[in-house]
């Protein structure tokens, strides 16, 4: 089977991996002139991903390993929720080299078009190359070219009218401090809430020189200036040595037609109150394997589904409520959040937002005093 991958991201990368362990000898198509760049993510990973892709990775990717989250809003005191061990800062360049190594990658090889020919489709590059593959997978990220033909190929046979995809903006930045920077430690993250910002603000300490700070946006001029502004506001000093930015795709669609499969941020397998996807995107490159090693290809999109659709489904409602509430209204679920802290902490899975929202169904008391803000939208989240 001529198995043709298109982005060589860390997604793209291992399920290659994996393919190539299976006897397979995918090929990958990367628009880039090198692999790790530009990164485009925050590299906030759970140490459950990490046992995963252990055997790719390096030492060196992993930066820190993380034990706590304090949480800083408007409206409270600063509350901390520890889970030793939760998760990981990532080197991301690093990361994306190490799973890539020795696998074959054609870089600046952009896809300008694509095209079905009988049982194939011909892969067109910028640079006037030819590409045939027996199976094509996308794993081109957002923007995603192949997500395009195949839908646009699926909405026509099926007249699929739930095929919306919402975007969102993350910027981060690293910077070299002038000085140390004593507000938090390299094991513990910081994160800020807001009414101008619809996902948070966070901050990670990488060692006593360099601090990355970052936020999720509907625009990249909100997130520009909504980092600037905190700059000032904390009075961070320092030389900015490195700005990374990139489209957040959020949605609930198809991820297989045609012989055609999506997986990564390509297929919106993205969690929708955090806007990681490298953790979806890896299980479902899993997934993905293993359904073309067993020839069971159409079997690719229930399978990642089942594993996910709930998670996802439920952090799409969860966002649209969060983004609803009027400031009074965040006020009294972040006092929520402080008062169950202890609760959080026993419940709370870096990955899988829909078991700690399980738990607090199971807890009386955290569901009288949830249902006294978020009564009017309870039924459609429990549904």
């Amino acid at each position: 089977m001529r198995i043709l991958i298109v982005g060589a991201g860390p997604v793209g990368c291992y399920a290659a991996q994996l393919l190539k362990r299976m006897g397979y000898e995918p090929i990958l198509l990367e628009e880039h002139s090198s692999i790790g760049k530009p990164v485009q993510c925050a590299g906030i990973v759970s140490s459950k991903l990490i046992s995963t892709i252990k055997p790719f990775i390096s030492e060196s990717a992993i930066v820190n390993e993380i034990n706590s989250f304090a949480i800083n809003t408007p409206w409270t005191e600063e509350f901390y929720v520890n889970s030793p061990g939760i998760a990981c800062i990532l080197n991301r360049e690093q990361f994306d080299l190490d799973m890539g190594k020795g696998l074959d990658i054609r870089l600046k090889s952009r896809v300008s078009k694509i095209e079905k020919k009988d049982s194939s489709y011909c892969v067109y590059t910028e640079r006037g190359e030819v590409f045939v593959a027996d199976l094509l997978i996308g794993a081109d990220g957002t923007d995603s070219i192949v997500r395009k033909y195949m839908l646009n190929n699926y909405g026509n046979k099926y007249k699929n009218n739930n095929l919306k995809i919402n975007y969102y903006y993350g910027m981060q930045y690293q910077i070299k401090l002038k000085e140390f920077y004593q507000d938090i430690t390299n094991d513990s993250i910081k994160v800020y809430f807001d009414d101008n910002i619809p996902f948070f603000l966070w901050i990670i300490l990488e060692n006593t020189k360099i601090l990355r700070v970052g936020v999720v946006a509907t625009l990249p001029e909100n997130a520009k200036k909504t980092l600037d502004e905190y700059l000032c506001r904390k009075n961070i000093g320092g030389e900015i040595v490195d700005v990374i930015a990139g489209k957040i795709a959020m949605g609930y669609i198809p991820a297989y037609y045609d012989n055609i499969a999506l997986i990564g941020d390509a297929a919106c397998q993205t969690k929708p109150l955090t806007g990681g996807g490298i953790s979806y995107g890896i299980c479902s490159a899993r997934i993905l394997a293993d359904c073309i090693e067993e020839d069971k290809l159409e079997e690719y999109d229930p399978r990642w589904k089942t594993k996910f659709s709930k998670e996802i489904r439920f952090g799409l409602k969860a966002r649209r409520i969060y983004e609803d509430l009027d400031k009074d209204n965040r006020k009294k679920l972040f006092y929520i959040f402080k008062k169950y802290s202890s609760f959080i902490e026993q419940a709370i899975e870096f990955d899988n937002h829909f078991s700690l929202f399980q738990a607090a169904l199971n807890n009386p008391q955290i569901l009288i005093d949830a249902g006294k803000i978020l009564g009017y939208y309870m039924k459609d989240m429990i549904k």
